[in-house]
C-alpha cells in the first residue's frame, strides 16, 4: 500500500492504521532483508531497486495467504473475508447497486470495498492485484485477463428537450454533423463506445467537449452544451423525468457488451467466486 500510495500517511489512512505502525512495520522488513525498500523525500516516497524487486514477490505471498484461507472456508463451507472489485463507472454507479444489495443479503460476512475507475486502470489493478474481480464496459487485451460477457448493454444518443434534433422522429447522421459532442476522458471504456458509435454511423463532430465524469456529461446535456452517447442505463432517470430526451437515429440500434474481467490461472477466493456467479445470473431489470 505504501509502494501504491507513495505514502506514509496515505497507506495508513487507506488501512485504517496509524503511521506509525506503518513505518515500523517497513523498518522491521528493512532489518529483516537488510536493505532500504523505500527513498524517503519530504513530498513522496519511492521504491528502492530492492523494493521494487520485493513488491511482485510480496504480492503472491498475500495472493498465497488468500488462497489457504479460501481452502479452508470452502472446506466448512463459509464465504467471509474481503472483496474488492474494481468496476467502471457505468456499472458501478448504476448496475451494481442492485447487484451487491443481493450480494451482502446472501454474504453477511464478507467485507466489500468497490472500487471505480475507467476501463484501462481496472485492468492494471486486476494485473497488479489490487482487485479480487473486475467488471467492465470497455475492451481489453491482455494475455493474462480474461473477459466475460454477462450482459448486453444498449447505447443511445439524447439531447436536451427543446433542442432542434428532440422534435425529428427519425434523426438522420448528416444531421449530427455541426452539433457539439460531450464525451467522457480518453481511457474510459464509454468514450471508446462513444467513438466506435459515431464512426459506425459516419459522422466526425466539429467540436468534442470532454468531461471526466458521467454526471457531468448529463448535467452539461441538460445545460444545452450539445449531445451525448451513454449507456441507457446512464440516463433512464433523467429520461423518464424529461429532463433529456433520447434521439432515434434512423435504422440503427447500437449494443455493447458488459464483461466480467478476471485474471487467468489466478486462484479465486470463495467471495469471489460466488460475485462472480451472482453478477453472470443477476436477473438484471429492463433499463
Amino acid at each position: 500500500m505504501v509502494a501504491e500510495k507513495k505514502s506514509f500517511s496515505r497507506a495508513a489512512e487507506a488501512l485504517r492504521l496509524t503511521q506509525p505502525a506503518i513505518s515500523q512495520q517497513i523498518h522491521t522488513l528493512e532489518e529483516y532483508y537488510g536493505t532500504k525498500l523505500f527513498e524517503r523525500t519530504s513530498k513522496r516516497v519511492e521504491l528502492t531497486s530492492a523494493g521494487e524487486t520485493l513488491l511482485p514477490y510480496a504480492k503472491q505471498i498475500l495472493d498465497l495467504s488468500a488462497k489457504s484461507k479460501g481452502a479452508l472456508d470452502d472446506l466448512m463451507g463459509r464465504v467471509t473475508g474481503k472483496l474488492t472489485i474494481g468496476a467502471t463507472f457505468t456499472i458501478g454507479e448504476y448496475i451494481l447497486p442492485q447487484v451487491l444489495a443481493e450480494y451482502t443479503q446472501r454474504f453477511p460476512e464478507v467485507e466489500l470495498n468497490l472500487l471505480i475507475h475507467n476501463t484501462e486502470e481496472i485492468g492494471e489493478m486486476m494485473l497488479d492485484y489490487s482487485i479480487d474481480a473486475g467488471v467492465v464496459e470497455g475492451r481489453l487485451q491482455h494475455r493474462h485477463l480474461t473477459l466475460t460477457s454477462f450482459l448486453d448493454d444498449e447505447v443511445v444518443l439524447f439531447a436536451p428537450p427543446g433542442h432542434p434534433l428532440a422534435d425529428v422522429s427519425k434523426v438522420r447522421a448528416e444531421q449530427l454533423e455541426e452539433h457539439t459532442f460531450i464525451l467522457r476522458e480518453a481511457g474510459s471504456g464509454t468514450r471508446a463506445t462513444a467513438e466506435d458509435y459515431l464512426q459506425k454511423i459516419g459522422v466526425a463532430p466539429r467540436k468534442i467537449i470532454s468531461i471526466g465524469s458521467t454526471q457531468g456529461i448529463k448535467e452539461a446535456v441538460e445545460a444545452g452544451m450539445g449531445l451525448a452517447i451513454l449507456s441507457k442505463w446512464c440516463v433512464r432517470r433523467e429520461m423518464l423525468a424529461g429532463s433529456l430526451q433520447r434521439l432515434t437515429l434512423d435504422g440503427f440500434h447500437y449494443t455493447r457488451p458488459l464483461s466480467v474481467l478476471e485474471r487467468a490461472g489466478r486462484f479465486q477466493s470463495r467471495a469471489a467466486s460466488e460475485f462472480v456467479c451472482l453478477v453472470q445470473q443477476y436477473a438484471y431489470p429492463k433499463a
